[in-house]
């Protein structure tokens, strides 16, 4: 079987299948989305915002893929965005048109604070840009563009698809086996649905596509979420780290999670930060290392104990006589497919389908954007847009 790759341009296409959809509805039409990311939630909420029956099935305990939000399930509730720190400048019409509609519903607003480079043995003030971020959290974009009287979401369900006789496809839940429905159409936002180790695509008979995305590469990177008994007070919001200089150790990225727009804490004073390895130190830290827990703990002691070790050499002048508050929680993640390297295979299409099979692919592995925010909306969009265009 070949893949089809249309060259329908996304503004041409995004008309016809409007055209299509006011001519005859698509009330009717059953879609599954695997994922609920950035991509998967834009790709549900434009077809549910023309008529389609959408359910999104999500692996983990919440949505928003890399733009969610990590929630301690305990009494203090601490959230940390663990993935996606902020959304910048737009690059296209598209994507900015929904940027201001998402700030328009409240689910999103500007970050604005202090922000450094560390660049060598300077700290240097980050150039003024545009910083966004969800609101009150990062899934508040997913969770908003979700919520809609179409779309059905099931969380903690991993789905395997497999071709239906008559209908285009059936899926069961990965663990339990339960049936969890037909469906015309399967949409797969998440690159990890084709991964060796899972089973999601594994009866889809659709390898022509998955074997090409088990070879995209991605960097490397290790998060830790901290939090401090008391502010800190460093005088600063967030620093980029350039990895060049042994005394930030490991970090590539540190930010006080509670300078955002709608995670301060005014009810303890707790202070909540996200600190994120550079690439080559992440590197180092998982070669060998195959044990997820045992990655966990050291990316949280690495990260947590050389973001301690650079407190002196981050303090804003006049801060100088600051006194570190104690650590009264700290988490280790490891990120194994967020961050992808632009590949030629995919980077020349918003979005990859299968029209004879009628499955789609979308995630921020395609396009000229990959790893960001708005490449994987623009793929949302361009996936929902081809599968209309083909169900005329």
């Amino acid at each position: 079987m070949t893949i089809r790759f249309t060259k329908l341009t996304p503004r041409r296409a995004s008309a016809l299948a409007i055209a299509t959809t006011l001519a005859r509805g698509t009330n009717s039409l059953r879609v599954a989305v695997l994922g609920s990311g950035i991509a998967g939630s834009t790709a549900a909420r434009t077809l549910a915002d023309r008529g389609a029956e959408v359910t999104v099935f999500e692996a983990g305990f919440g949505i928003g893929g890399r733009t969610s939000t990590r929630i301690t399930r305990d009494e203090f509730r601490y959230q940390f965005d663990h993935g996606a720190q902020y959304i910048g400048s737009p690059k296209t019409e598209a994507f900015r048109n929904a940027l201001d509609g998402w700030r328009s519903d409240g689910s999103a607003k500007e970050w604005t604070g202090r922000f450094r480079t560390a660049r060598g043995l300077e700290l240097e003030e980050d150039e003024t840009k545009d910083r966004f971020v969800g609101y009150p959290a990062m899934h508040s974009i997913c969770r908003n563009m979700l919520h809609h009287e179409n779309i059905k979401v099931k969380l903690r369900s991993r789905a395997n698809a497999s071709p239906h006789e008559i209908e285009g496809w059936e899926l069961a839940h990965d663990r339990t086996k339960e049936p969890l429905g037909t469906f015309d159409w399967l949409i797969v936002s998440d690159r990890n649905s084709a991964a060796l180790h899972r089973e999601d695509l594994t009866a889809a008979n659709v390898e022509e596509f998955a074997s090409k995305t088990r070879h995209i590469e991605s960097v490397k990177s290790l998060a830790a979420m901290v939090v401090f008994e008391k502010p800190l007070g460093l005088g600063i919001d967030a620093v980029q780290f350039d990895g060049k200089d042994p005394k930030y150790g490991a970090l590539g990225w540190a930010a006080r999670d509670s300078s955002k727009p709608g995670r301060e804490r005014k009810m303890d004073e707790k202070e909540c930060w996200v600190l994120q390895s550079h690439p080559e130190a992440a590197m180092k830290i998982l070669r060998d290392r195959t044990n997820l827990d045992e990655i966990r703990e050291i990316a949280k002691d690495v990260l947590v104990n050389d973001f301690l070790n650079s407190i002196p050499f981050l303090i804003a002048s006049g801060n100088e006589d600051i006194k570190i508050p104690p650590v009264v929680a700290a988490i280790g993640h490891r990120w194994s497919a967020a961050f992808p390297i632009p590949s030629e295979d995919f980077s020349q299409r918003d979005c990859q389908i299968m029209a004879s099979k009628k499955f789609v692919a979308c995630g921020d592995y395609f396009g000229k954007l990959p790893g960001r925010v708005e490449g994987a909306y623009l793929s949302g969009v361009s996936a929902a847009n081809q599968l209309l265009f083909h169900e005329i």
